[in-house]
């Protein structure tokens, strides 16, 4: 068996960028509309979408605006 078909047969779980990113394009919000609901600019909530930014605070924040804290809650680490 090769290396592809040992990792395809693994499903990988999305990140918290990924999640925040497709709970907030389902909503029609723009990163603008995300940044003015939580509070943080836009270059935060940019970081967090693209899991640069780890902050706890900013991320439950911004899934909390998106409704999507359960599932950021359940995400692997």
């Amino acid at each position: 068996m090769n290396m592809v078909s040992k990792i395809a047969k693994f499903p990988i779980a999305p990140s918290v960028g990924a999640l925040l990113v497709e709970a907030r394009l389902a909503r029609g919000y723009s990163l603008d509309d995300v940044a003015e609901t939580t509070g943080l600019t836009v270059a935060e909530v940019t970081a967090l979408e693209n899991d640069a930014d780890f902050d706890a605070s900013r991320i439950r924040r911004t899934a909390s605006a998106l409704g999507i804290l359960e599932k950021i809650s359940d995400a692997p680490r």
